[in-house]
């Protein structure tokens, strides 16, 4: 297709635009800062319901949820066990699957409905390899397919998983012990060992694979924010306030800036493969906003609409005026960045601030070809 340069594409779920600016005033995410500076960066808006695989999904199939189908959230059923979304789920080809057809080689790590894996031209690590490694999201019915494609990926991702140096010399605010009760739960002390997890997997696919187009999810500053999110907020958002002192709402908000420090710092060393003619995008699906006294941070309403996103690359430009992208704008972004057709049926369109040449479009993708891996 005549490209040299090739597609970064991290989701980062729950960055706060308030929090980014604050971060981003006091110098705490240089790698977001650098990416700013050489490109565009802004708010990103997302189609509603905020539920996590359906906004994700949007952003892997440029859809609507009433054109992708992955409408529902993580629900309680029958047998008391947990049904997650999944691939299965999904009614429209991703980006990973058009890329894939097209002769190109793709890396996917940990996006949100994922699993079962898919047949692509690369590799599959689905988000059931890290959730339930983790032990936060088992299926409702055993699945004797394995969480990723191809199969003999299998045993290096558990190895990666187990890995406990640190990746960064940014500390990860959650590991080890110490936090105050309030603020610890099993899902904050996972988050920053499963957010160098999926890394170190997404470093070892661009190691083995070089892939054309690489989507890797990072998970932890929506887990911590969901605890943490009290000592942010103004309590005045609240119909009853978290009883938090000002050393506790001190030491809160520091820890979450810790975090967006930690999750910017596993960014870099994504970074490290991509260079200037690479097309590289950083985003958020959505934002948070005050939840109750159980959940002190929630993104339930359209108060928590908008995220953020990072961008870079050969043909970005700032343009004289930038008006939100949506999510449904990535995936015909990054086709018509790759010189691959978006598709009629897409709801999203090519964002302004990208200068590739407009493409003409195909009807659609979708076809009813068995994706799923065996």
């Amino acid at each position: 297709m005549g490209r040299t340069g090739r597609v970064l594409l991290v989701g980062i779920e729950g960055a706060e635009p308030r929090v980014v600016r604050e971060a981003l005033k006091r110098g705490r995410l240089p790698n977001l800062a650098a990416i700013a500076q050489r490109g565009v960066s802004g708010r990103l808006r997302s189609p509603l319901p905020l539920a996590s695989a359906s906004v994700w999904t949007s952003v892997a199939t440029g859809m609507d949820p009433a054109g992708h189908g992955v409408v529902r959230v993580a629900r309680d059923v029958l047998d008391e066990r947990r049904y997650f979304p999944r691939s299965t789920d999904r009614a429209a080809h991703a980006i990973w699957n058009i890329a894939s057809d097209a002769g190109l080689a793709v890396g996917v790590v940990n996006w949100p409905a994922t699993h079962p894996p898919e047949k692509v031209d690369g590799v599959m690590i689905s988000d059931f390899a890290i959730s339930v490694e983790a032990g936060a999201a088992p299926p409702v019915r055993p699945s004797v397919r394995p969480p990723v494609w191809p199969a003999e990926w299998a045993p290096r991702v558990e190895t990666l998983l187990a890995e406990r140096a640190p990746l960064t010399d940014v500390p990860d605010p959650t590991a080890g012990s110490g936090l105050p009760a309030w603020m610890d739960s099993p899902g904050v002390v996972r988050s920053g060992r499963d957010d160098a997890g999926v890394t170190r997997i997404a470093r070892a696919v661009e190691a083995d694979l070089r892939p054309d187009l690489m989507l890797v999810f990072l998970t932890g500053i929506d887990r911590v924010s969901h605890r943490w999110w009290g000592a942010f907020e103004d309590p005045s958002a609240y119909d009853d306030p978290p009883p938090l002192s000002e050393s506790e709402r001190a030491t809160g908000r520091e820890a979450l800036l810790a975090y967006y420090a930690f999750t910017d710092a596993l960014i870099g060393r994504l970074l490290e493969a991509y260079g200037p003619d690479d097309l590289v995008l950083i985003l958020s699906g959505y934002g948070f906003e005050a939840g109750d006294l159980r959940t002190p941070g929630v993104h339930a309403s359209p108060e928590a609409q908008y995220g953020v996103f990072f961008a870079a690359g050969r043909e970005v430009v700032q343009p004289s005026r930038l008006v939100p992208p949506s999510g449904n704008d990535v995936t015909p972004t990054i086709l018509t960045w790759l010189g691959i057709p978006p598709a009629s049926d897409m709801d999203g369109r090519a964002a302004p601030f990208l200068t590739s040449p407009a493409i003409a479009k195909v009807a659609t993708y979708d076809s009813p070809i068995e994706r799923v891996a065996e």
